[in-house]
């Protein structure tokens, strides 16, 4: 058994998720899922933003931990020492791995069977084996899209589209996070007009409002509201992985989004800066084929 520990939105969830995965496939065991922390309302932080369990979305084969089952694996400070000794003697592997930093870190992958995971394992690298099935069977959507959501997905095919996304939110309050200026779309738009004839921009935000005041693109533009989000945000995140192409902001949501287009030949343009600290361009998490601005 291997559980993982889920925090965060959507994005963070499906990151998590893939981990895991990864690893009960290795293993040849099952995955199961700890929501105790996503779900827990006790905390008492005004900055801290309260999530959903969101990948019921998907066609998942989702079983969830018991709290005796998280213990057993993530909480055993009584055997701690001893599991410190046995590493250096026998070279046995720990039942409880916390993400060190933001870096991919591959021996990970050689985590073994009874492993409880916490962290965000935000880069490919730590499920490229199993990234086909992610794409066929995992991460595709239970329900069908909304009515209007079918007249939109019309129009992003029938158009060279390019899916702006903007996010906002609780980043604009919280230091860790680094808020993208309107500067920025402004040269990826110069840097994508370069490359791509006659694009159509569809702007996707959770603040659209701030953006039809705040964001100018020339030419063919559309501002997609909130009634077109879908339960959990599902019909958002596959009307922009449709698009032909992308400016993304520093957003899980936004990589997951260009992740599931698949698409080849298609123009991602991320920023530089993901976050705020040493670790700020996400250098395993970016590929290597994006722009960044």
């Amino acid at each position: 058994m291997i559980i993982a520990k889920l925090m965060g939105g959507l994005g963070n969830q499906m990151f998590q998720y893939a981990f895991g995965n990864e690893l009960a496939s290795r293993n040849h065991t099952i995955l199961k899922l700890d929501t105790l922390f996503l779900l827990d309302r006790s905390i008492q932080n005004t900055k801290f933003v309260f999530r959903n369990y969101d990948l019921s979305i998907f066609n998942i084969s989702k079983e969830f931990a018991t709290p005796n089952e998280v213990a057993g694996l993530s909480k055993r400070t009584g055997i701690r020492f001893a599991e410190k000794v046995l590493n250096k003697i026998l070279g046995t592997k720990k039942s409880y791995i916390r993400e060190p930093s933001y870096r991919f870190h591959p021996a990970f992958l050689n985590a073994p069977d009874n492993t409880y995971l916490e962290g965000y394992w935000q880069s490919e690298k730590y499920f490229s084996a199993t990234s086909d099935s992610l794409r066929k069977t995992d991460f595709t959507f239970r329900e069908p899209l909304l009515d209007n959501s079918q007249v939109l997905l019309k129009r992003i095919k029938e158009t060279n589209s390019v899916c702006v996304h903007v996010r906002r939110g609780d980043f604009v309050l919280n230091s860790f996070h680094e808020t993208i200026a309107p500067s920025y779309y402004t040269d990826a738009e110069r840097v994508l007009r370069s490359q791509v004839t006659d694009p159509y921009f569809f702007v996707f935000s959770d603040e659209i409002e701030w953006c039809r005041n705040n964001l100018s693109f020339t030419g063919n533009v559309c501002f997609v509201s909130d009634q077109y989000t879908g339960p959990k945000c599902q019909d958002y995140i596959r009307l922009m992985s449709a698009c032909n192409h992308f400016i993304i902001s520093n957003s899980s949501f936004a990589w997951w989004a260009v992740w599931l287009s698949n698409q080849k030949n298609n123009l991602v343009i991320a920023p530089l800066k993901w976050i705020n600290g040493p670790e700020h361009r996400m250098a395993d998490l970016i590929p290597k084929d994006w722009i960044r601005l």
